[in-house]
């Protein structure tokens, strides 16, 4: 079998007179960049557009990745609202006082809800827990009695 290859074919003929001419996979030489304009990267080495290629295709499927990933915490943020906005309402009609609060964190950031008929729903202030405030007063305790004992001792070993 005979074979001879030029730039982007390769040819072929088993000496019964059928040729055979494969065109050999070249990689491409513009990019489509989204809804940006193309970049022609025809003055590229086939090796780098075929790197550039294959960066560009990873990039796109991390892109696709995270899409979904937001796409999916959202679809659950919207379902967790509608429970809670279902249960305070049937709640709510029934005649009784209620307050839900809901604090949630994910890859679409911070949530934080506060519903209900009562004064405290009507409010909308969430407490400093449920904002992820950090309650500093047991350490300012901690460290005025640690101060206290350290004064203490100065003093004891002075006289």
């Amino acid at each position: 079998m005979a074979k001879e290859q030029t730039e982007g074919r390769l040819d072929m003929s088993n000496g019964d007179g059928r040729n055979l001419s494969v065109q050999t996979p070249r990689a491409p030489s513009v990019v489509t960049l989204g809804p940006l304009p193309t970049i022609d990267i025809s003055f590229l080495p086939e090796a780098q557009r075929n790197a550039l290629m294959e960066d560009y295709a990873r990039g796109t499927i991390d892109i696709a990745k995270r899409a979904h990933e937001l796409h999916v915490d959202v679809g659950v943020l919207k379902n967790t609202l509608d429970t809670l906005a279902n249960t305070t309402r049937e709640v709510s009609e029934s005649g009784n006082a209620v307050t839900v609060s809901h604090t949630q964190t994910t890859k679409i950031g911070r949530t934080e809800i506060k519903m209900g008929n009562t004064d405290e729903a009507r409010s909308g202030k969430l407490s400093k827990t449920q904002t992820g405030e950090r309650d500093w007063n047991p350490y300012y305790i901690f460290a005025g009695i640690a101060a206290l004992v350290l004064i203490a001792f100065v003093f004891a070993g002075r006289h």
